[in-house]
């Protein structure tokens, strides 16, 4: 196997982990705690995690370049969370997750002409079949699915987490995955310091939830998902990343109850062949690009 092939393997498996992994994380947005400060405790977390790691392997360091792209993609990160976890609190984590996954469509597409990416037609592919898997998995249309406020909040979200995307995928290339995870949650941490304290002081009592959700979740995941990043193209990333909310379903399911009917099942099989398509194609771009290489 091409060291190529392999690295974009490697990506995308990891990248399909962290996808299930984040699929919990609406079982830690779901109490009193307001949304602020629980994207500043996230940040937060995540930030001194990283700062640990890179001192540990003396990877500390100011960033020489892209330094204005990374303050873009630490505020556009920290908006995105807040809305997120916003629109988690509004209305269901299944309309919340759907209308959020229009995001990845949105960076897939805007990724050729602004970023230069070819994007395979087996991709697209891929996508389509990743989308609809998580419109059959969260099933928006079902009854008692809140409207208004939360729809908004949902779309806002992914609007800001396609910015993310392209914003964060040439400086991720340039820095690396841990400059590039640190960087944007210390930017984050620093805009969300007066939320931070708030739940520091105000809500101690989920301290161990604000641990979880910041090192593991964001500053060790973080690292991980800008690290594999680099690796492959937008589209790639963003079918798999539609593992994220077939987990969701999953993790309902172990540890509240909430058991899926045929139809999610469905869609959990439509994401996870999207997912295996993506890494077909992600898989075979390598090889091809390994072997012009070679001439």
């Amino acid at each position: 196997m091409r060291d190529d092939t392999r690295k974009a393997t490697t990506a995308l498996v990891t990248l399909a982990l962290l996808a299930i992994a984040w699929g919990a994380i609406p079982l830690f947005v779901r109490n009193d705690v307001p949304s602020t400060q629980l994207v500043g405790v996230r940040v937060t977390f995540g930030a001194i995690a990283l700062i640990a790691v890179a001192a540990a392997t003396r990877r500390l360091s100011f960033p020489k370049v892209r330094r204005g792209r990374l303050a873009l993609s630490g505020v556009l990160l920290a908006l995105h969370w807040i809305t997120f976890f916003e629109s988690i609190k509004l209305t269901t984590v299944a309309v919340a997750l759907a209308v959020l996954y229009l995001g990845p469509i949105g960076a897939a597409i805007l990724s050729g002409p602004i970023l230069g990416e070819r994007v395979d037609r087996r991709l697209w592919m891929a996508l389509s079949v990743a989308a609809v898997g998580t419109l059959l998995v969260v099933q928006p249309w079902q009854p008692g699915v809140a409207a208004g406020r939360g729809l908004m909040m949902s779309g806002l979200s992914a609007a800001l987490l396609a910015a993310l995307m392209i914003v964060g995928k040439p400086v991720a290339q340039d820095l690396g995955g841990l400059t590039m995870a640190m960087g944007e949650l210390i930017i984050a941490s620093f805009l969300l310091a007066p939320a931070t304290y708030g739940a520091l002081t105000q809500n101690a009592e989920h301290i161990v939830n604000f641990l979880i959700l910041g090192a593991v979740f964001t500053g060790f995941a973080g690292f991980l998902y800008w690290e594999m990043m680099r690796h492959l193209p937008v589209a790639a990333t963003s079918v798999v990343m539609y593992i994220e909310p077939a987990s969701a379903v999953v993790w309902a399911a172990l540890l509240l109850g909430e058991i899926p009917n045929v139809t999610a099942w469905l869609g959990v099989g439509l994401v996870v062949g999207g997912g295996l398509l993506a890494a077909t194609v992600a898989a075979k771009d390598q090889e091809a690009i390994g072997a012009q290489a070679a001439l």
